[in-house]
């Protein structure tokens, strides 16, 4: 293994495999290096979701749709907070890696493409994934990638970590160092090195310190633990996105522990079922209407809460008589959990006890309560709220503590539009460049959720680094001019 290489590409996942497969396809000689014991890295995890305008899929349903719209529609979304030069890059390209996917046997849902589902929606339907999700993109990368390494173009090294990034004395990156998980380091040499290792959701202490946030959820590739966001730092780059830390709305948690593991989503989206409940934050207060439609206004209203967090309030009645809360936990389930004391799920009989058991203020949440439940009457809710089916007035009363939390990073390595790593002054380090969620998911979308666009930039920068980092390229550019 002491030979050079065209590219080393740390990270075999949703970026890396194309990035392998491609570099192959163009005879490059190629090292892919995976901490993990298998490839695939968060798509084993991910919900699989994909964006993109102009595709084959679109004309064939008749949609009418451009990468134009597509960049529009991001900066809306995001309220011009994504970065226009790198999304539009990665909306520019997406068609082409959708339709590729479609060549290697990806099959979008039937009724796809749609215009959203949990996040803002598009203006038009542009929005895909599969039916195992994530799965289903990776066990189309499969076969291609396993046959470029049956061809000996690509080298693949699992329970390998790159410890370090090798620099000559211009700061241009010409290798790495290894340790795999025998002991054993090696030393590799290449042209150019592509950082694809994922994000840092797995990193508890480096969580907190970029989001200010804990970690919540305990639902997170446990590779993801930041080791391309600090290579690249180490090699002089620089980092951005810190600013756009963002989370879904909610979710029920297991435990206390910090992290946990999810036991529930509720359905919090009107679309899908309006809401009866009420919800409070820590100071025995509303926060929001709770039938508010966007689903951005409700991810930034849930982040400006203490600890990101709200409690579902309701009475008796509404656990009866109203639609289901959750898709899993049934009426009699959550009556059984409160009754029992299970974590997260409270009951009592009267508002104040249930304050004392959900540790909420116990006068606030009266008052709460009882000024919801005049707007109820009256119809007219000081938070703009319609949908007041009923007041929260039959005991016993009952809550539930909702957890919001990310399974993103949104802080990472900031390339330019030929995917390089750059300085803080804007100037590239040589030989290296980054894609997938080392870029993090601030540069593509900004301060809000827009729908595929971590997937498919990942999937897209890989093809293009894959088609474009080779000797063979360099030179055709150097005759070309």
């Amino acid at each position: 293994m002491s030979q050079d290489w065209d590219v080393i590409i740390i990270g075999a996942g949703t970026a890396g495999m194309p990035a392998a497969i491609f570099a192959a396809e163009r005879n490059a000689k190629v090292l892919v290096l995976e901490t993990a014991a298998e490839v695939g890295g968060t798509l084993h995890l991910s919900s699989g979701q994909m964006s993109a305008a102009g595709t084959r899929l679109q004309k064939e349903k008749g949609i009418d749709d451009t990468p134009t719209m597509h960049i529009e529609d991001i900066m809306r979304i995001s309220q011009n907070t994504a970065d226009r030069d790198i999304a539009g890059l990665a909306v520019d390209n997406a068609a082409e890696t959708l339709d590729w996917l479609e060549t290697i046997n990806f099959k979008p849902l039937p009724d796809h493409p749609v215009k959203g589902q949990a996040h803002e929606p598009y203006s038009v339907h542009r929005y895909v994934w599969g039916e195992h999700l994530g799965k289903s993109i990776l066990e189309v990368l499969i076969p291609p990638f396993e046959s470029a390494v049956a061809s000996g173009r690509v080298t693949l090294k699992l329970n390998t970590r790159v410890t370090a990034l090798i620099q000559g004395q211009d700061g241009s990156v010409t290798g790495v160092t290894t340790q795999s998980d025998d002991g054993g380091s090696d030393t590799y040499s290449a042209d150019s090195v592509v950082i694809a290792a994922g994000g840092y959701v797995a990193n508890g202490a480096m969580y907190k310190e970029l989001s200010g946030h804990p970690a919540y959820g305990d639902h997170s590739y446990p590779h993801c633990i930041g080791d391309g966001l600090n290579l690249g730092l180490t090699a002089g780059g620089t980092a951005w996105g810190h600013e756009n830390y963002l989370t879904s709305f909610g979710v029920v948690m297991q435990s206390y522990d910090v992290p946990s593991k999810v036991r529930c989503r509720q359905i919090h989206w009107p679309e899908r079922r309006m809401p009866w409940e009420i919800y409070i934050n820590a100071h025995g207060k509303r926060f929001i209407r709770e039938d508010e439609p966007s689903v951005d206004v409700r991810e930034h209203a849930i982040q400006e809460q203490p600890d990101l967090r709200h409690w579902i309030v309701f009475d008796s009645t509404t656990l009866k008589e109203a639609p289901p809360l959750f898709a899993t936990v049934s009426a009699d389930d959550i009556k059984a959990a409160a009754e029992n004391g299970e974590p997260m799920f409270y009951v009592a009989d009267s508002i104040a006890a249930l304050a004392e058991k959900a540790g909420l203020p116990s006068d606030a949440l009266q008052e709460t309560v009882n000024a919801y439940n005049d707007s109820q009457g009256s119809g007219q809710d000081l938070l703009g709220r319609k949908h007041m089916p009923r007041p929260v007035a039959d005991g016993p009363f009952y809550a539930i503590r909702s957890q919001a939390f990310s399974v993103s990073s949104t802080v990472g390595l900031k390339v330019n539009t030929d995917l390089q790593v750059i300085r803080e002054d804007g100037t590239p380090i040589a030989g290296l460049y980054a894609a997938g969620e080392s870029l993090g998911q601030g540069a593509m979308m900004g301060s809000s959720f827009c729908g595929g666009m971590l997937v498919t930039p990942a999937l897209t920068f890989g093809r293009m680094l894959g088609k474009s980092l080779l000797p063979l390229d360099q030179a055709a550019r150097a005759a070309a001019e």
